[in-house]
């Protein structure tokens, strides 16, 4: 973690590191669900279930608790990948015709534990945070030809990130510290598809939100290839960047995160 500078204390600094880690692996729709004219031909309705996992590290400016100075951060996936305890990302969207509802539900649950420099006051400082990430919208394919389509896209992204501070040990009482923090984002955006007759197809998604309402400032970028195996199995393997500034009471996430993605869909 030679990569985070701590202005003050070292439970800062752990609680500056644990929801890094946690907002590095959680939060996009990168793997989003292809849905080419030629499949969409034959039936009207369609369901897409696409996992998915975003080998993102981080960059910014947090601070978890309110109240505490905000630590400069900056964090590989493979320190990620050190704390992670569990995590889960999916998109699921269902279509007709040009319309389509779509929802992306994100968890994952980190920790982190260290011995304090001295050890006097406490000897131990746990982390542990939750975050949830849920993108919640309606796409409209307003281009549609044999082989390419571009989706309109409006929605909210709703965030809620809860996280336990730990003191334990040395001579005073054993402390315990938590702080939730909730908020929803307006998006928008544009997702475009080109499929080829090979099978391989290019895919690209932009969205912009935040607007002032929650966030000051929200956006992202993911383009990458893939290829359908058939008409129910393809992969997709590329590349996204998001940003992300919040602030509200003190509790500042001011982060850009970015890496490799790599995913399947499903379609049902």
């Amino acid at each position: 973690m030679n990569g985070i500078n701590h202005k003050r204390g070292t439970p800062r600094r752990a609680a500056a590191i644990l929801l890094a880690l946690t907002g590095a692996i959680a939060a996009a729709t990168p793997a989003w669900p292809e849905n080419p004219r030629s499949s969409l031909a034959n039936d009207d309705w369609s369901l897409s279930i696409s996992p998915y996992v975003w080998g993102a590290g981080m960059e910014g400016s947090i601070a978890s608790f309110p109240g505490a100075l905000a630590a400069d951060v900056d964090v590989s996936f493979n320190d990620i990948l050190d704390h992670l305890d569990l995590a889960g990302m999916a998109i699921v969207q269902l279509r007709y015709q040009r319309f389509a509802a779509y929802m992306d539900l994100i968890y994952t649950s980190v920790s982190a534990d260290q011995e304090t420099p001295l050890g006097i006051l406490f000897d131990d400082v746990e982390l542990e945070n939750e975050i949830f990430i849920g993108t919640f919208g309606g796409a409209y394919r307003a281009i549609e030809t044999e082989h390419a389509t571009l989706d309109l896209l409006a929605g909210v992204r709703v965030w809620s990130v809860d996280t336990v501070l730990k003191l334990e040990g040395g001579v005073l009482q054993d402390q315990e510290f938590e702080h939730g923090e909730n908020w929803i984002d307006p998006i928008i955006g544009l997702h475009g598809h080109y499929q080829f007759e090979n099978g391989i197809f290019l895919t690209s998604l932009s969205q912009v939100g935040g607007f002032g309402v929650s966030s000051d400032l929200t956006w992202d970028s993911f383009a990458g290839i893939g290829y359908r195996f058939n008409a129910t199995v393809s992969a997709i393997a590329g590349y996204r960047h998001l940003e992300v500034d919040y602030e509200n009471d003190g509790f500042i996430f001011d982060v850009e995160m970015s890496g490799p993605v790599i995913g399947m869909t499903i379609r049902l």
